[in-house]
């Protein structure tokens, strides 16, 4: 799905949301980033050949793509597969992420700090750092060391 912002309802959507959704949307297009915010669609083979959804309480969805993009470039080496395995963006109206963030702090300021932990994670910082650092309180202690998948519900 594209991504979009849901401003239905709001008299003043703060300035510059649209051009967040026109940048999320390119980067999307051109680099194969979708985020977690845009709905990702895996085949259940494919989620479970990369070990399913990441267990951490931060940048999830930016480590599963980070994960099928490794499992394309491994395909595209080995097999024929790659042919087949593509981001498709699907044609219809986009998925919506709600605007209280922007509408809080403002369009540059939550674009600023995204892109910033964004970076943060891919120099290497934990989740739980990452945790710690934008929430400013320690991560919630799980009961298992287990992930959720891997317990007995």
């Amino acid at each position: 799905f594209s991504f979009g912002i849901d401003t239905t309802g709001l008299t003043y959507p703060p300035p510059g949301i649209k051009a967040v959704e026109l940048s999320a949307n390119i980067r999307t297009h051109l680099y194969s980033l979708p985020y977690g915010d845009q709905v990702l669609s895996v085949p259940a083979n494919v989620f479970d050949y990369i070990g399913g959804f990441p267990d951490q309480c931060l940048m999830e969805d930016y480590e599963l793509v980070s994960l099928l993009r490794k499992r394309a470039a491994f395909g595209h080496k080995f097999s024929r597969l790659h042919e087949k395995e593509r981001l498709v963006i699907i044609p219809s109206p986009p998925a919506l992420c709600s605007p209280r963030r922007w509408q809080q702090y403002g369009v540059l300021y939550v674009t600023y700090m995204n892109s910033k932990f964004v970076n943060l994670y891919a120099s290497g910082l934990t989740p739980d750092g990452l945790f710690e650092l934008y929430y400013q309180w320690p991560p919630p202690k799980r009961s298992s060391p287990l992930a959720p998948w891997e317990m007995n519900l």
